[in-house]
């Protein structure tokens, strides 16, 4: 009689091999949200912050940014007499004409959300390993006939600030891995729902520079997933234009 053994033994190592091939395809597809913002933190050069100061103007009124390894420092300057200063270890403070004011805190909160908004997208994607960032990979999307990564950021309570329960999605272009639109939803001021698109981009010492124009859908009643088709499709309205000018570092 035939023995069959042989076969079957053979039969199982071959299921197995493409079971193998099948899941280490599928591991090359999906990569780490960690391992993607990295590397689109190198694309857009943003390492080379640490260390090292930067100014420059948004709405009329001038920023400065600091980080290191340890610590950030957030400065906004209003008519050369105000300043908002936010440190990451320190906390808020708010001094006229070189002088600390005393603040009610409902202002220091108001004023600090305001200073770290502005600072927040200008260092896109640095930031988004911070401690209190929660990444997901939600796959690739086609958006205006290109390829992107879709990268979903939501934050910890601990750490995540007073907006901790705001949701973004990133996305970072495949090939150039820059990210060129982003979206979030939040819950301050009534909630809201806004769609970037990344324009007029330009290197500072090999760091990306880029503006935004921002949307808002036509309804609260939308995933954020579902804005980049209706951005292709015109259903959005332009609120306003993100620029940010006299970009230059400072002492470098």
């Amino acid at each position: 009689m035939r023995d069959f053994k042989p076969k079957s033994n053979y039969l199982l190592i071959l299921l197995i091999g493409v079971s193998l091939a099948v899941t280490g395809c599928k591991d090359q597809q999906q990569p780490s949200p960690e391992t993607l913002v990295n590397k689109s933190i190198s694309a857009h050069g943003m390492d080379k912050l640490y260390g090292k100061q930067l100014q420059f103007k948004f709405r009329d009124r001038k920023y400065r940014l600091y980080r290191d390894s340890v610590k950030y420092v957030y400065t906004r300057i209003t008519d050369d007499s105000i300043e908002d200063v936010l440190h990451s270890v320190e906390g808020f403070s708010r001094f006229v004409n070189g002088n600390p004011i005393q603040l009610a805190d409902s202002m220091a909160v108001k004023y600090s959300s305001s200073v770290n908004s502005v600072l927040y997208f200008f260092q896109l994607p640095l930031v988004l390993n911070d401690p209190a960032v929660r990444k997901d990979y939600l796959g690739t999307s086609i958006i205006n006939k290109s390829e992107y990564h879709t990268i979903k950021v939501t934050f910890a309570q601990e750490s995540g600030g007073e907006d901790f329960e705001d949701e973004f999605r990133y996305w970072i272009h495949t090939g150039t891995l820059e990210i060129d639109y982003l979206a979030y939803s939040y819950l301050t001021d009534g909630g809201g729902i806004r769609f970037r698109e990344a324009y007029n981009k330009r290197r500072l010492n090999g760091m990306l520079i880029q503006d935004y124009r921002n949307y808002k859908p036509p309804s609260l009643d939308l995933s954020l997933d579902s804005l980049p088709k209706l951005f292709e499709n015109d259903k959005l309205q332009l609120l306003s234009v993100i620029e940010n000018t006299d970009v230059e570092f400072i002492n470098d």
